[in-house]
């Protein structure tokens, strides 16, 4: 009997703890998304039923208020739903939500900890400061010739591939892997040239998500920081980061041997580590530079993969790109840095796919300190972390009618001045938006325009329509891959 009556007590215990924890917004007047048990709003996610993009969509259709309250876990977190409030928080009143709530744990992870993207306030502003001037517009261009290299290797191996069906994320990531090594490291990966490139096997593995654990690792840095102290937790795969950290540090007493890194290497070596590394802070570099690796790989292979995928599925679009492509290629009888900026039809197709296919499902501040919003008289707490939800803005059909339609002219100068500010943020926004931006798209738009020149991409009986968006994945990624045929343009 006395096990009973203390079972009794155990569930009062938990029930009262559950309503404790679960009153949060509540109890403020907020609107919720009810959360389910022990996992918030999130359990779908964490049971690998659904992608994280998916459930912030359906979460921000639920409502049509400024923000609404969600729990990851037993966590509070106010999503953040209008374009007035969001201008706020990423630029006018920025310093009230400089820092985003992300594990920071050095000694646990000093990769993670040394990343732009992590660093708090102070640290990111001197990181920022000595980084932007690696991405000028300058920089850029003494970068294109290794760019150009790799967008050379991309269509010689589609060349050799003509007729098949492929499955082009692997193809692009090859690409994105070559291109970064190439930019960033002064390192011929040659994924393009041969597939069984150790390289390429360890970039896939650095953010792999099949595990359960890297899943928990991964989803505890972005959610739940406590856990990373805890139990240890590496945002990237520990064997592959620890593999490309020692080819880079290869490269760089390679460098140091032939007497060509210094504190100023502007003109003698035109990669993003020859412009970074000081000799004496080599480590911390480097940890930074491993990020950007992991980082840009993904993103870029998704963007050419899904703009490639739109193409192959609305040949009309395809043709008029192709066509554009072809006249400036004429005209300049090369890709240089600006005939590439010239093509606006170009920018116009890889707005949208960024439009439909962000690079992230969501962007994360946190309060710190408390912060009244004056429109609605509600005061955050500090601390509370913010969640913006990019995937449900990129798909509101106030900001962009019939979003499932893949429609570059959305963004034709004249449109593009008809979208309200901050609902479309592929890239984030405010001064903590993506510092590679500038990189990440010239890679994308070469790559394109070299692909786009000489072959043409159609739908197959293995293409999948729709995408169903793999929920093991921690981009945007289909769960069969994106397969279609590449033909060989006849000149």
């Amino acid at each position: 009997m006395f096990a009973v009556y203390l079972g009794c007590l155990g569930l009062l215990l938990l029930y009262y703890l559950y309503q404790k924890t679960y009153s949060y917004w509540s109890s403020r007047g907020v609107p919720f998304d009810k959360p389910f048990l022990i996992f918030g709003s999130f359990f779908d996610v964490a049971a690998r039923k659904k992608h994280m993009f998916d459930v912030i969509r359906e979460i921000y259709d639920k409502f049509d208020t400024p923000y609404v309250g969600i729990y990851i876990l037993n966590q509070p977190t106010l999503m953040v739903r209008s374009p007035e409030l969001l201008k706020k928080i990423l630029v006018k009143d920025f310093d009230k939500f400089v820092d985003r709530k992300v594990a920071l744990n050095e000694s646990v992870d000093p990769i993670a900890a040394n990343a732009l993207f992590n660093a708090k306030d102070q640290m990111w502003r001197g990181l920022r400061a000595k980084i932007s001037p690696v991405f000028s517009s300058g920089k850029m261009k003494l970068m294109l010739p290794l760019m150009k290299e790799c967008a050379e290797d991309l269509t010689a191996h589609l060349e050799q591939r003509a007729g098949e069906t492929l499955e082009v994320r692997n193809v692009t990531k090859k690409y994105a892997v070559d291109i970064i090594s190439s930019c960033a490291f002064g390192v011929n990966s040659y994924c393009l040239k041969d597939d069984n490139s150790e390289i390429m096997k360890f970039a896939t593995k650095l953010v792999d998500l099949k595990s359960f654990v890297r899943s928990f690792s991964i989803f505890s840095y972005f959610f739940i920081p406590k856990f990373v102290d805890i139990f240890r937790l590496t945002l990237l795969d520990k064997v592959a980061s620890d593999y490309l950290t020692q080819m880079f540090k290869s490269t760089i007493a390679e460098r140091q041997k032939k007497n060509i890194m210094s504190t100023s290497l502007v003109g003698v070596v035109d990669d993003i580590l020859g412009s970074c590394v000081d000799c004496q802070t080599t480590s911390k570099w480097l940890l930074k530079a491993l990020a950007f690796f992991s980082a840009g790989n993904d993103t870029i292979s998704m963007t050419i993969s899904f703009t490639l995928y739109e193409l192959a599925l609305n040949p009309t679009i395809q043709d008029r790109l192709r066509q554009e492509v072809k006249e400036t290629f004429a005209k300049h009888g090369d890709f240089s840095y600006d005939a590439i900026y010239e093509m606006k039809y170009l920018d116009m197709v890889v707005n949208e796919t960024l439009r439909k296919y962000p690079l992230t499902s969501f962007l994360n501040r946190k309060s710190v300190s408390k912060y009244t919003f004056e429109e609605t008289g509600f005061t955050l707490d500090k601390d509370v972390a913010i969640l913006v939800p990019v995937a449900g803005l990129h798909f509101d059909p106030e900001y962009f009618p019939d979003p499932e339609k893949y429609n570059p002219e959305r963004f034709t100068e004249e449109n593009k001045t008809k979208i309200p500010p901050y609902t479309f943020l592929p890239f984030g926004e405010g001064p903590r938006n993506c510092i590679g931006q500038r990189f990440g798209l010239l890679v994308t738009k070469l790559a394109l325009a070299y692909t786009i020149k000489d072959f043409t991409f159609e739908r197959t009986a293995t293409t999948a329509v729709p995408l169903g968006l793999d929920p093991g994945s921690l981009f945007l990624e289909n769960k069969t891959g994106i397969h279609m045929k590449v033909v060989k343009v006849q000149q």
